[in-house]
């Protein structure tokens, strides 16, 4: 995707997420747009085509997502302005918005071998405290190239803490 595509696929989303007073609208609101995208994947290709007029897919939406008001103008926007295909992007912007409302953050856990329920939760708790959030909601990855440790990416941030991380900085301060 484009950098000018998931610039605008914020805006949308930030746009959308203000329609929202509450974390629980907004959690209600995200999770509506998400089934609406996962509901309009069948149709992916009808809905991109140039050759059918916009108002035929404006009135598709508005027949399928009738009780949806929030989502269906939203929809109706986005195949007005033509910028359709951002749906997906704005969707995960919504979660990512959603989960900054919620105090949640998703990191990416990499480990040697895999962890057991215990273990895996006692990461995801010092990673929350790390992150300064309520709580998260790691996916666990296993690397066995890792040797052992674990790599964690919390938003922009890598922690390495794996024995391939700590041997390839020693190898680089006796190369110095």
């Amino acid at each position: 995707m484009k950098s000018t595509d998931r610039i605008l696929a914020k805006r949308y989303a930030r746009a959308f997420d203000a329609l929202s007073a509450t974390a629980q609208e907004a959690a209600q609101n995200a999770q509506a747009l998400q089934t609406a995208a996962q509901a309009l994947q069948q149709a992916q290709g009808w809905m991109t085509d140039p050759a059918v007029a916009v108002s035929a897919k404006k009135a598709l939406v508005a027949q399928l997502f009738a009780g949806e008001k929030t989502v269906c103008g939203f929809l109706q926007l986005l195949l007005e302005s033509k910028r359709y295909n951002l749906l997906g992007a704005c969707v995960q912007e919504m979660q990512a918005l959603l989960d900054r409302r919620l105090g949640v953050v998703r990191p990416q856990v990499q480990t040697a071998f895999a962890l057991s329920a215990a273990q895996q939760k006692q990461v995801e708790d010092t990673l929350a405290r790390f992150a300064q959030a309520k709580e998260a909601h790691a996916v666990f990855t296993t690397d066995p190239a890792l040797l052992g440790g674990l790599r964690a990416q919390v938003g922009d941030v890598l922690i390495e803490g794996s024995l391939k991380g700590r041997f390839e900085k020693l190898k680089e301060e006796i190369i110095k």
